[in-house]
């Protein structure tokens, strides 16, 4: 058993236990400092999906994080974790969620030690990198209250180019595979969720999708919706980036002249 004592660390959040679970969960991938702690660096996104932890690489490689081991939601939340390496290296985190006074309590608690070659060294790593993890999930903690979709909705951007099984000639619309690029749309259309989509002018083989989800917490469904359920992206011909969007004015609908 390892002597290496936990990683333990308070924050207080600017919401109710409710929303900060939620944002933590359902919105990681907008607050994640991805670009300095993950896998694939920036570009990517993570996201909670399916009991897992789960980032994706811009042209679509998945690396996984850790598996949930409980989730007992608005107050408690804990999961393996291992970024970077096997299920077999786990070290373990606990997140717990307390209403305090208006705001939210949050406490991580790290252990697990024993796993790494070096239990000390990993610790000091880890004590360096969780309090920069967690001001950026507190900052966004708090504007989570104040802005965003008046109907609490999930809009995301879905930025898609070429994949890892694009043809090295000849546009990608002409691929008999990119048929299942517009079967993924029309269903997105059919669901009521397609907002607009098209590809990018300047750009060939690049294009963006928008769609809007209803619930504040769709992220991971509309990660999974683009990412397995386009069949054209899960079979390599496009790869795509799903972009968290929060849209702060809307234009009113144009007036029909009889």
């Amino acid at each position: 058993m390892s002597t290496v004592p936990p990683i333990r660390r308070e924050i207080l959040v600017d919401a109710n236990p409710q929303t900060a679970f939620e944002v933590f969960t359902g919105r990681i991938a907008q607050w994640w400092p991805l670009a300095e702690h993950s896998v694939y660096g920036a570009g990517a996104t993570v996201a909670f999906d399916g009991g897992q932890i789960v980032e994706r690489s811009p042209d679509g490689a998945i690396a996984l994080w850790g598996t949930v081991t409980r989730w007992e939601p608005p107050g408690v939340l804990a999961f393996s974790w291992h970024p970077g390496h096997s299920p077999e290296r786990a070290s373990h985190v606990e997140v717990t969620f307390a209403a305090a006074a208006g705001q939210t309590l949050v406490t991580l608690e790290h252990t697990g030690w024993e796993v790494f070659a070096d239990p000390a060294a990993a610790r000091a790593e880890y004590n360096q990198g969780w309090p920069m993890v967690l001001e950026c999930y507190r900052e966004h903690t708090a504007q989570a209250g104040s802005a965003g979709d008046p109907d609490g909705d999930t809009w995301v951007a879905l930025m898609h180019r070429p994949g890892p099984a694009a043809p090295a000639n000849g546009p990608l619309v002409e691929d008999p595979r990119f048929a299942e690029h517009v079967a993924f749309l029309t269903r997105m259309r059919d669901a009521g969720y397609l907002v607009a989509a098209g590809p990018m002018g300047d750009r060939a083989g690049e294009g963006m999708t928008i769609l809007r989800l209803p619930g504040a917490d769709q992220l991971a469904t509309a990660t999974r919706l683009a990412t397995e359920d386009d069949a054209s992206v899960a079979g390599g011909l496009l790869a795509v980036t799903v972009r968290w969007w929060q849209p702060m004015m809307q234009a009113r609908p144009r007036a029909v002249n009889s």
